[in-house]
């Protein structure tokens, strides 16, 4: 060896030896205390560092000494080494060997406990995938409930993540509540003790309701949500808020579509109203980028009309004068496209009628421009005001279409009268009547509830467009044309719901013997907030 390289090594010794000092400084773990005459400790800057930003295990969740045995073990390969676990799971799922696949999955988790994906996919792929490969309903529900204990288990390692815990409530709610077999999975949820779902067992039996459980898990991640909206992260708002009061509406439903009625039905749709009117309540961010509450549209609206009225006053007939003067200005193809009947236009035409329309437009800024004198500044001011109550009505009404919030609340409002819980009934115990073969009583029951149907909807005419409890209604209409089959009898030409059956496209006129009516397409499920 050469003094050149010996002096070479020499420095870097001495570097390493320098280097450890401050390390071994930075890197001092924290300390609890330990009783009289020796405090807790802070520990090193590294370790202050993971306090204040929450970045050790410990303020994420449990710490598993399996799993960080595991992640040692890979000597810095677990990306490598989670990509073959998952190929695997893929594979046992495949090969329907589940035995398998559950320990996989245990194996995955404990590699990669704070990636949040591992839960959320693989619980989904026990509750949704693997489930259906079984036959027996019983086994089909063991597998619903083994998503949602994966779920449950991925919230120890990650107990501020809002998202393991909303999934939680969806499979509990929209997977046992929704699927097939939701009635059987349904009674298995009431005759289930397992401490899965919190003070199961502690509930009486009228609450062991998997809707309602599921509303507990996502008002638990809306609470934390509401704690610290960073929370949310990528999750619409709009959705993530309103299932709390969807869990409530799917629960009064199914409790009529199982043949309970009278005043607990009434109750439960009442708390249904409360809770989509609290929800309405809530702030939310637009896409205008606006804040605002869904309560508030019929409010804007009237605001904007008041000052718009007000605006005009100052010089009335201005705005037409305008539209007038714009009309004038337009080419003659573009007054022949306006002019022309709708079904007539080719797509040109429609190009030239849309581009005159826009030109054909008046702000509250045009007309406020053009008056002068003494008023010019306050209808620079109205005009002001009456575009943003404009602009704060048109984003809370793109933000109420994403929710279908008029058509909820509207059910809500409606299902809670007595006309509808006689009606619902009505037609639940006509449907039984059908399947005991009764079919003239049974007749008679539809024909109740059409007649109570009538009167619900000559009361809210928005029915029609809103199509508010349609879906049931136009399933008791099919089965009504069905019981008509059996009994060799006409659909009634002067049917009491008509309008709303012809506003379906289900047409009796063109019924062919024996047959519903042609082109009759299938029920269509009631918007919902979207999942």
């Amino acid at each position: 060896m050469n003094r050149q390289t010996f002096v070479r090594r020499l420095v870097y010794v001495l570097l390493i030896a320098a280097l450890i000092v401050p390390l071994s400084f930075f890197s001092q773990p924290a300390t609890t205390s330990m009783g009289p005459g020796r405090p807790a400790t802070p520990g090193g800057r590294l370790a202050q560092l993971r306090k204040k930003y929450e970045l050790g295990q410990a303020n994420l969740g449990e710490i598993d000494p399996a799993s960080e045995t595991i992640k040692l073990a890979t000597l810095g390969l677990k990306g490598v080494a989670a990509n073959i676990l998952w190929g695997k799971a893929n594979t046992y799922k495949v090969h329907e060997d589940w035995t398998s696949l559950s320990a996989t999955l245990d194996q995955l988790s404990k590699l990669q406990p704070n990636y949040i994906s591992v839960w959320r996919f693989q619980g989904w792929n026990l509750s949704y995938n693997v489930s259906v490969e079984w036959d027996d309903y019983r086994d089909r529900y063991f597998w619903v409930k083994e998503g949602v204990k994966f779920l449950d288990k991925g919230t120890r390692y990650n107990a501020s993540e809002p998202r393991l815990i909303y999934d939680m409530g969806w499979f509990t709610g929209h997977k046992i509540g929704r699927a097939d077999e939701h009635l059987q999975f349904r009674q298995l949820f009431v005759q289930d003790d397992d401490e899965l779902y919190p003070n199961h067992s502690q509930r009486p039996q009228n609450r062991r309701d998997n809707w309602l459980v599921a509303q507990e898990y996502f008002r638990k991640a809306q609470q934390m949500v509401d704690d610290d909206p960073s929370l949310l992260r990528t999750m619409n708002p709009l959705t993530f808020h309103s299932e709390p009061a969807m869990c409530q509406i799917n629960y009064s439903a199914a409790l009529e579509e199982e043949g309970t009625f009278g005043e607990k039905a009434r109750i439960s749709w009442e708390e249904a109203l409360r809770e989509w009117q609290q929800y309405g309540a809530r702030n939310f961010p637009t896409l205008d980028g606006l804040t605002a509450r869904l309560n508030d549209l019929e409010m804007y609206q009237h605001q904007a009309a008041e000052l718009k009225a007000e605006l005009e006053e100052l010089d009335s007939g201005l705005r037409e004068r305008i539209v007038a003067e714009k009309r004038a200005a337009l080419t003659a193809a573009e007054r022949d496209a306006l002019e022309m009947p709708f079904e007539a236009r080719n797509e040109d035409d429609f190009q030239r009628s849309f581009n005159a329309m826009r030109k054909l437009a008046v702000t509250h800024e045009d007309v406020a421009k053009r008056i002068t004198g003494p008023d010019k500044e306050r209808a620079a001011e109205l005009a002001r005001k009456a575009a943003l109550a404009d602009a704060y009505a048109d984003a809370i009404n793109h933000e109420r279409e994403i929710v279908n919030f008029e058509y909820w609340r509207m059910r809500c409002q409606v299902e809670r009268t007595p006309a509808a819980l006689e009606a619902r009934r009505l037609i639940y115990e006509a449907g039984r009547l059908y399947d005991e073969a009764a079919l003239e009583q049974a007749r008679e029951a539809y024909e109740k509830a059409f007649v109570l149907w009538r009167e619900i909807v000559d009361e809210h005419p928005r029915m029609l467009s809103d199509r508010v409890g349609s879906d049931s209604v136009m399933i008791a209409i099919r089965g009504y044309i069905k019981l008509l089959q059996q009994l060799d009898l006409p659909f009634p030409t002067d049917f009491i719901l008509k309008d709303m059956f012809q506003g379906s496209g289900m047409m009796p006129e063109d019924m062919p013997p024996g047959m519903l009516p042609r082109g009759m397409p299938d029920m269509p499920q009631p918007p919902g907030p979207g999942a």
